[in-house]
């Protein structure tokens, strides 16, 4: 055997040994400090209701051992914008990032387009978590999370980026997703097919799985005579197969990657909850919204017999996921976050939204959880915000919270012990220039007068 063909086995042998999941590896690996679980549009109500029924025993379990609360967003209330806050601590006044492209009404008109252009990283103005902590020598994981595409090339981060694709049935989401044959979706490419390998797409999703969530018949054409439902049933299946990639790529890459820090985002509890919130109701409740967009009443029943429990599903099947991450991946010293952009819920009688004619609507006050060490048990999460995530997470990590962030460190979270012990530590800025001025911090456009969501 020459030497080059020995140094290829050495090299495969190598590989396989680094990259292969075996016995006992998550046990010996580096410990996670921290894992956050972002979800979209997480209602406080509909998961209170649900936790009562241990519907979510992940999720209700992190409630009773840690903190639950309410977490406010800001008007209003766009995807892109305030997940971009979150991460960052800053307004779109000062990241740049006002909705999910830079043409829409959105965009206040000194910074709007006059052509369609989606956001990206290069867009953004202050730096995002994933930046400070790179800087600080911490790892990141960041699966999914909006407005990360193409994945930033960062020397302590690993980022699986999401795109959206038009055409194709694929435009379901105007927030993006996986799909194996597109670019520049990992950082760092060394990862690239055997992300290709972990992402879960809509055809790989089998019938039984997707009837076992709707209740589908083998043949839908009753359900498919309703405007949309033929989509909407394909939005099924895209939102479980997004999901499945969330949690397949954020175990797998934890297990090659060893980051100090995970942050997941799955989106089925907004994206479906556009879609099927008012079959949860009642059979009148679902006629009165037919009947509003000029739809046929008479399918009320079946409607509500299929997709009635579609709401309550996603919520299960959210938590399931939540609970196998937790299982491989966290440990004594691993502090958790469940947080969300925003709610959701009813909306006015006459529903808002021709587009979305079964949809609900986001409502101000989403969610957040936390738990593990430090946390106290007994804390009262009060006007806390969405804002307030990434200065909390930088105290949490014993790092500085700039004073050009507009949000605060959540300081009733933690123990006596831990306030007592750790100050909190603060510096002008991580930019090269403080971002002390922020046009329109009230929002753009202006947040109506009868707004109560």
């Amino acid at each position: 055997m020459n030497l080059r063909c020995m140094q290829l086995i050495m090299g495969m042998l190598f590989c396989l040994f680094w990259f292969a999941p075996r016995a006992g590896y998550a046990e010996s690996r580096k410990k996670v400090k921290l894992i956050v679980f972002a979800v979209d549009g997480l209602s406080p109500d509909l998961l209170e209701a649900l936790m009562r029924r241990n519907a979510v025993p992940h999720m209700r379990s992190l409630s009773e051992d840690g903190v639950r609360g309410i977490l406010k967003s800001f008007w209003p209330m766009r995807t892109m914008q305030v997940w971009t806050s979150m991460a960052t601590g800053k307004l779109p006044g000062q990241h740049g990032i006002w909705d999910h492209v830079a043409h829409s009404d959105y965009n206040p008109p000194e910074f709007r387009t006059n052509f369609r252009k989606v956001y990206t990283p290069d867009d953004r103005k202050s730096k995002a978590l994933w930046n400070l902590l790179s800087e600080k020598n911490l790892k990141t994981l960041v699966i999914g999370w909006p407005t990360t595409w193409p994945a930033e090339r960062i020397e302590n981060a690993v980022i699986v980026a999401p795109k959206v694709l038009y055409g194709d049935g694929r435009n379901v989401t105007i927030k993006g997703s996986f799909w194996r044959r597109t670019e520049n979706i990992v950082h760092p490419e060394i990862f690239q097919k055997e992300v290709q390998k972990w992402i879960v797409e809509p055809g790989d999703i089998k019938n039984p799985e997707l009837y076992s969530w709707a209740g589908i018949p083998e043949d839908p054409a009753d359900l498919y005579q309703t405007p949309k439902i033929k989509d909407y049933v394909y939005a099924l299946r895209w939102n479980l197969a997004r999901a499945g990639s969330v949690e397949k790529l954020t175990l797998n890459l934890s297990l090659r990657a060893c980051p100090d820090v995970i942050l997941s985002y799955f989106q089925c509890s907004d994206s479906l909850l556009h879609r099927f919130w008012i079959f949860q109701k009642t059979e009148e409740e679902i006629r009165a919204r037919l009947a509003q967009f000029h739809i046929p009443t008479d399918k009320a029943g079946l409607l509500k017999r299929h997709f009635g429990k579609v709401v309550e599903n996603c919520y299960r099947d959210v938590d399931r996921r939540i609970g196998r991450i937790l299982d491989r991946l966290r440990s004594d010293g691993t502090l958790v976050m469940v947080v969300s952009d925003h709610g959701f819920g009813d909306g006015p009688k006459l529903h808002p939204f021709r587009a979305e004619p079964y949809g609900g609507i986001h409502h101000t006050n989403g969610v957040m959880i936390a738990a593990g060490p430090g946390i106290c048990s007994d804390a009262k999460l009060d006007n806390a915000s969405v804002l307030d995530v990434t200065p909390t997470i930088l105290y949490a990590l014993q790092l500085p919270v700039a004073q050009d962030m507009r949000g605060r460190v959540l300081w009733e979270l933690f123990s006596e012990t831990v306030r007592k012990n750790r100050p909190i530590d603060t510096i002008s800025s991580y930019e090269s220039k403080a971002q002390i001025i922020c046009p329109y911090a009230e929002g753009y456009p202006p947040k109506p007068e009868d707004f109560i969501w």
